[in-house]
């Protein structure tokens, strides 16, 4: 993981295409620099603030990242150790994404939306969360679940927004730039990556 979180970090790193700009909330700039490579990432989903789906709207299904093991990372797992180094290192901010619950009832893989950071509008985030809001409607929750994610870009660093319709707005977008931009290649292959278990 240490190259993907260099490339993250570095903004001018020639590997880094950005493909697109909009504009669509007020003051929120969006970007498509595709991460190269894209990290590829498996965590368990567990329960998070509460704040996606009953205050805000949108569903997110959180990523286990075990920080109680900062000081110890040589005892993760492999799995467990991309998801540390990357929760740890990458910019804070907005990333689309395809991803997959492995050993739910729904195994497709979808287009994700995530927030990476800590969440500046609210006050009581203590460590970085990963946070995918997959753009598909599930049946049912998946807690504990095993969820397979491939980050492909960078879209926009992390906002406070002073009033919660504006923050509503900018999840919004962000989730109708990401699908737009996850049509387009080289993040549209992604989703056939055989890192994501087949269905049958």
């Amino acid at each position: 993981m240490a190259d993907s979180s260099k490339q993250q970090d570095d903004g001018e790193n020639d590997q880094v295409e950005v493909e697109a700009m909009s504009s669509m909330s007020p003051s929120v700039a969006r970007m498509h620099q595709v991460l190269d490579p894209m990290p590829k990432l498996r965590a368990k989903v567990v329960h998070g603030f509460g704040r996606g789906s009953k205050v805000l709207g949108f569903p997110t299904a959180n990523m286990e990242v075990l920080w109680d093991k900062a000081s110890s990372p040589d005892d993760l797992a492999a799995h467990e150790r991309d998801v540390f180094d990357f929760a740890n290192s990458c910019k804070a901010g907005i990333y689309s994404a395809w991803a997959q619950v492995v050993d739910g009832k729904d195994r497709g893989v979808y287009k994700v939306a995530m927030s990476i950071g800590w969440n500046p509008t609210f006050t009581d985030v203590k460590r970085k969360t990963l946070e995918p809001w997959i753009l598909h409607d599930y049946e049912s929750d998946f807690y504990d679940s095993e969820l397979r994610l491939i980050v492909c870009s960078y879209v926009r660093p992390e906002l406070k927004f002073d009033k919660f319709d504006d923050l509503i707005k900018a999840i919004r977008d962000d989730g109708t730039f990401c699908s737009e931009e996850l049509d387009k290649p080289p993040c549209s292959a992604v989703r056939e990556d055989p890192f994501f278990v087949p269905v049958e």
